[in-house]
């Protein structure tokens, strides 16, 4: 089990030579989405069980784009950080069970906003019909701390 802080970080970028037209990709504003808006998911493997997680709908969610996106431009997402305070007890974070760094009070003085970024391509409603098709490539990052 990894101790100190890790991170998954996933870069995405648009490959096409033109802007991206149909289809951006939108994301969601960490803080907006409380806890209880998560729904959990499993994923199963031929040799592991895997998570996921998308959000229940509500209007208090912030979410924002980048229209028309080059190759010379990217976006960097935090899919995962150990320290998350939303997922401070999961098994996969660091001082997972809450034990590490307690304040006063019990509460984790170690823990960052946002434990993940949720996002998602989404049907720009200004795209006109007869826009090309989105082509991108999303990387995914292990930054350890």
């Amino acid at each position: 089990k990894l101790k100190g802080r890790w991170a998954l970080i996933n870069v995405w970028r648009n490959i096409k030579d033109t802007p991206v037209k149909k289809l951006p990709l939108a994301i969601c504003e960490g803080p907006s989405v409380p806890l209880e808006d998560v729904v959990t998911f499993e994923i199963h493997y031929a040799d592991r069980v895997g998570e996921n997680y998308f959000a229940r709908k509500s209007s208090e969610h912030r979410w924002f784009y980048f229209p028309e996106m080059t190759t010379h431009e990217a976006i960097l997402l935090k899919v995962w950080d150990s320290r998350g305070a939303a997922f401070a007890d999961h098994p996969a974070a660091a001082g997972g069970g809450g034990g590490a760094a307690a304040g006063a009070g019990g509460e984790r003085s170690d823990l960052v906003p946002a434990t993940f970024s949720l996002h998602s391509a989404f049907e720009d409603p200004s795209s006109l019909p007869d826009a090309e098709d989105r082509e991108s490539v999303e990387v995914r990052t292990v930054v350890f701390y």
